[in-house]
């Protein structure tokens, strides 16, 4: 059954608490990514905090190429913001760092992250984060963070993704308000990203939530495989990997798997 969703323009406009988070609202019943169309509303000059929110993604994005699967009951969400240069590399953290706190607030549920930026509900996926951005010289022109959270649909539907993905309808045995997830997120976003302007250091409660470190981990960058105990992150975000030899590496992106 496809799954109904109580989100609209007005409706948000009528609950929106935020300063500037969302107070520019762009809403398709479905588009080809939301990060499309907020990559051409940045490059048009669109105002920082402007939200587009799509109920299906036709051609959904993931990290690192991949595929995001999109049907509808996935609230896909992509925020314009237009950070300075020395802000840029944590936008991830903000974004799983308000991914992680909306849906324990709006639901109950425990989340932990999966570096650098899945957050996982009992260990299985139930949102992806993408970000991307363009520079003007030494500066950035603008930033976009992709959220995408399984709110109410069943991954087992879905057999490429039934084994390591879930929802917040399976994980509560009921529907979950869209909107409220949409409204929940978009507060913790601009909390996040203001903490991040007046130089707090959102980096520790990132570095709090994962819960890859003081694994064995396999860690896929490119071709490349790495494998060691993740020790640590540093203040950037990248996962600081003790290998068998002893020797300490920095990995700034890759995939993570478990190792026996």
């Amino acid at each position: 059954m496809k799954a109904k969703s109580d989100i609209s323009p007005e409706a948000v406009s009528r609950k929106l608490t935020t300063k500037f988070v969302g107070r520019n609202f762009l809403y398709y019943p479905s588009v080809t990514t939301t990060m499309d169309v907020a990559r051409k509303e940045a490059k048009a000059g669109a105002s920082e905090g402007t939200v587009v929110v799509a109920e299906e993604q036709t051609t959904g994005r993931a990290r690192l190429g991949r595929t995001w699967i999109n049907p509808p009951g996935v609230v896909a969400v992509s925020i314009i913001l237009r950070p300075e240069m020395s802000q840029l590399l944590r936008l991830t953290m903000v974004a799983a760092l308000a991914t992680s706190r909306c849906i324990e607030k709006a639901t109950g549920l425990k989340t932990t992250i999966k570096w650098p930026n899945d957050v996982l509900i009992r260990g299985k996926k139930v949102s992806g984060i993408l970000t991307e951005s363009t520079l003007r010289g030494q500066s950035v022109d603008w930033a976009v963070i992709g959220i995408g959270i399984n709110v109410n649909f069943d991954p087992k539907a879905y057999p490429e993704i039934a084994d390591m993905a879930t929802s917040l309808s399976v994980e509560l045995g009921k529907e979950v308000s869209q909107l409220e997830v949409l409204l929940h997120l978009l507060n913790e976003v601009e909390f996040f990203y203001s903490a991040l302007l007046r130089g707090e250091p959102v980096h520790e409660e990132w570095r709090s939530k994962l819960e890859t470190l003081g694994k064995v981990v396999q860690v896929k960058t490119g071709t490349d495989i790495e494998k060691g105990y993740a020790e640590s992150v540093d203040n950037d975000g990248a996962l600081l990997l003790r290998r068998s030899d002893g020797s300490l590496i920095r990995i700034v992106a890759g995939e993570v798997t478990l190792r026996p």
